[in-house]
């Protein structure tokens, strides 16, 4: 392996060439096992991807791609080589459980400004470059046989260039297909595997053995842990932190009944309701039509609710606990056509808590939900799906997570 590292390093100078020795415990063994690890950056063409290398037959197979003078894509996982686009596939849903083109080959051609493509989709894994740039750059163990998408003949780029243009070839063939013969695939975003959305830290204490709970019976509202349970299984971001926002909404009309409500009982049980009746009911009648008034607007339903089941102080508590709360103590900006500037919250006193929570959740919610770029950006910033927006709107869904987890505690019934 060294002699072919030296190699690389006189054949491809431009490349960033890291070694590691990586140590494994056997399972159920008390041996070590010592593995070198190569590590190649710095492509052609894309280069923030990183290729793990840990045996002689992967370090050749990455010789002969490098020799066919190979760029790697930006968007997509795959490359262009001699004159092709290579673009790798897969299922759009994990429930898939054959692959419909097993020993079948699709062919097409399609005119796309001004070029005559020739595209062809198959499974074949023989001498597929792209197929091994995949396996080494996620490691990712699947049964799932992958399909390759390759365009030929792509020799002019619109105005807009070739990233653009390779997604509309794509989406173009592939909805296609999908539509008439019932195939659903699509590309993989190289940006989903580039890097990895982590996890936000849970609040919850550690279960021993030792445990002997004695629980209160609570009557939950079991759409709220449905929706919860539904945010838990989503993978895509924008939508999970809707599923989590769906809890705050269920609350939003609701929300005006209990604020009324509450207002009532403490008019009702006045010492002197009986001698002023009159003065009390003016009360009322002008406490309806002011709550009339809030119920049209959604930003003052979101605020009400959290008011409602939401402490400060707890608020604090939390984001202090998963280690967020500088985060989220600072103004937070999302890149997309326009900025999308989210306030620092602010625990100055309850009015600017909730004032800032409420600004920052609502301003994330109109922006996912009116993600057409034509939209009025007067009222909505429309979200942009780039890794980096959806990195950063990862860690904001600590936010719905933890509102969500109150409304559905402090709204259940004790007895």
């Amino acid at each position: 392996m060294k002699e072919l590292i030296e190699k690389f390093k006189a054949e491809f100078p431009y490349l960033k060439i890291e070694e590691k020795l990586e140590e494994y415990l056997l399972f159920d063994e008390e041996e070590t096992v010592r593995e070198t690890q190569y590590l190649f950056s710095n492509f052609n063409g894309n280069k923030n991807i990183t290729i793990l290398i840990t045996e002689e037959q992967e370090a050749n197979d990455l010789y002969t791609s490098l020799k066919n003078d190979i760029t790697i894509l930006d968007d997509f996982l795959g490359l262009k080589y001699q004159d092709k686009y290579e673009i790798v596939l897969a299922a759009v849903s994990r429930n898939i459980l054959f692959n419909p083109l097993r020993g079948k080959k699709i062919e097409a051609t399609i005119n796309y400004f001004k070029n005559e493509l020739k595209i062809t989709i198959d499974n074949s894994q023989e001498n597929k470059p792209s197929l091994f740039f995949y396996k080494n750059l996620s490691r990712i163990q699947s049964n799932r046989r992958l399909v390759t998408f390759t365009i030929e003949n792509f020799k002019r780029s619109s105005p807009e260039g070739y990233n653009n243009d390779l997604r509309n070839i794509l989406n173009s063939v592939l909805f296609d297909i999908e539509y008439n013969y019932n195939i659903p695939f699509e590309a993989i975003e190289l940006s989903s595997l580039n890097r990895r959305i982590p996890k936000i830290k849970r609040p919850g204490f550690s279960l021993t053995e030792a445990n002997k709970l004695q629980l209160v019976f609570r009557k939950y509202i079991p759409e709220l842990i449905q929706y919860a349970h539904l945010a838990e299984k989503v993978d895509y971001i924008p939508f999970k932190y809707l599923c989590f926002y769906h809890i705050i909404e269920y609350f939003s009309d609701r929300s005006a009944y209990f604020v009324v409500n509450e207002q009532i009982k403490q008019i009702l049980l006045k010492p002197d309701f009986h001698l002023k009746t009159n003065h009390y009911v003016n009360q009322a009648v002008n406490f309806f039509k002011k709550e009339n008034d809030k119920h049209l607007t959604d930003k003052i339903k979101l605020s009400r609710v959290l008011q409602q089941f939401v402490s400060s102080l707890e608020f604090k508590e939390y984001l202090n606990d998963i280690k967020l709360l500088d985060h989220f103590q600072k103004e937070q900006t999302f890149n997309c056509n326009v900025e999308l500037k989210l306030p620092a919250l602010d625990f100055t006193n309850d009015q600017t808590f909730y004032q800032t929570l409420t600004n920052r959740i609502y301003s994330i919610r109109c922006s996912i939900v009116h993600s057409n770029p034509d939209f009025d950006e007067t009222k909505a910033v429309p979200f942009v799906n780039s890794a980096e927006n959806v990195f950063r709107l990862n860690i904001e869904t600590a936010l719905v997570y933890e509102v969500s987890r109150n409304i559905i505690v402090k709204s259940a019934e004790t007895r």
